[in-house]
């Protein structure tokens, strides 16, 4: 599993359709639906690829968030699940100043805006990786890749 910040993972690309995700992956293993979420936009949980995709509705119901606990999700030859967080947040090649830590009661959470990629680590270990799609320069409108 390639991480591509900004574009996706492997062959998933921010803003594509529910029908192509399903197309390349087939049916998930659950669609969930957040009660606390007022749009009730559907993820999509691939369990043995160990994936959750957000499509949001305000965005055509377009796939705009990937979370990942695959061992095998790896960034520039890099894998990152299991790494320690100092390791992860140098392989990505921002300094960890540019990255936003949020200590939580049984976790941390490292968010970098430029990348808009989080990390989540438990016991110096990254636990999770969390990808948004990327904004224009005025945070207003999303740049979906091609």
């Amino acid at each position: 599993m390639i991480i591509k910040p900004g574009i996706g993972i492997d062959q998933l690309k921010f803003g594509m359709s529910q029908n192509e995700v399903i197309q390349l992956l087939g049916e998930p293993t659950r669609i969930l639906v957040d009660d606390g979420d007022k749009d009730k936009n559907p993820v999509f949980q691939y369990n043995l690829l160990r994936l959750r995709l957000s499509f949001y509705r305000e965005d055509d119901i377009r796939l705009g968030y990937i979370r990942t606990t695959n061992p095998r999700a790896q960034f520039q030859h890099n894998e990152i699940i299991g790494t320690p967080i100092e390791d992860a947040i140098k392989a990505f090649g921002h300094p960890k100043s540019s990255w936003e830590e949020d200590l939580y009661f049984s976790f941390n959470s490292y968010f970098n805006e430029t990348i808009w990629t989080v990390l989540h680590e438990e016991y110096g270990l990254v636990t999770n990786i969390e990808l948004g799609y990327l904004f224009d320069k005025k945070g207003e409108n999303p740049i979906w890749p091609e």
